[in-house]
């Protein structure tokens, strides 16, 4: 799944487009998008979206997603994503990485990382979080965690392990 690659030279290309020319409209945009997809994925058997792809290996599905956002943001002007869901996906992603990787490089007896392959109550967990961002009007949020049960119920990344889904290594 390339998509959260294509979608970080998106963001990078709008970054730099926000940065020269702050007054481009949409139209610009969507045919610098155009244009970045013709030279960065397609024409080349291996373009950079596929070098990217075999340093990093895919993002996860909220990466994916939070770049989507961004991208759609950069293109259209409106912002998607409130404040408050922001950082708290910020602090989630900090807070999960800080315990996570540690634990899975064996800084402890308990390995976090063993927990996300295939055990049901790991997705019932993170649609629980769901349904309680949802009526706490984090609706994005919601999304995502219903969006990384989905993918992982589907097997859209190449891992079985939720985490993969959930949080980059």
């Amino acid at each position: 799944m390339t998509l959260g690659l294509t979608l970080f030279f998106y963001w990078l290309a709008l970054a730099g487009l926000d940065a020269t020319r702050p007054d481009a409209g949409v139209r610009i945009r969507l045919g610098l998008l155009l244009a970045l997809s013709v030279l960065v994925v397609y024409p080349f058997v291996y373009g950079p979206v596929w070098w990217l792809r075999g340093l990093t290996g895919d993002l996860s599905v909220v990466s994916t997603l939070w770049l989507l956002l961004a991208v759609l943001e950069r293109v259209w002007g409106k912002v998607w994503m409130q404040a408050r869901e922001k950082r708290i996906l910020q602090w989630l992603v900090v807070v999960l990485g800080l315990a996570l990787y540690p634990m899975a490089l064996g800084l402890g007896n308990v390995d976090p990382y063993a927990l996300g392959y295939a055990r049901p109550y790991m997705p019932a967990l993170l649609l629980l979080f769901s349904a309680v961002a949802w009526f706490r009007g984090c609706f994005i949020l919601a999304v995502m965690g219903v969006a990384v049960v989905l993918a992982w119920s589907i097997h859209l990344l190449d891992s079985v392990n939720l985490w993969d889904y959930l949080i980059d290594p």
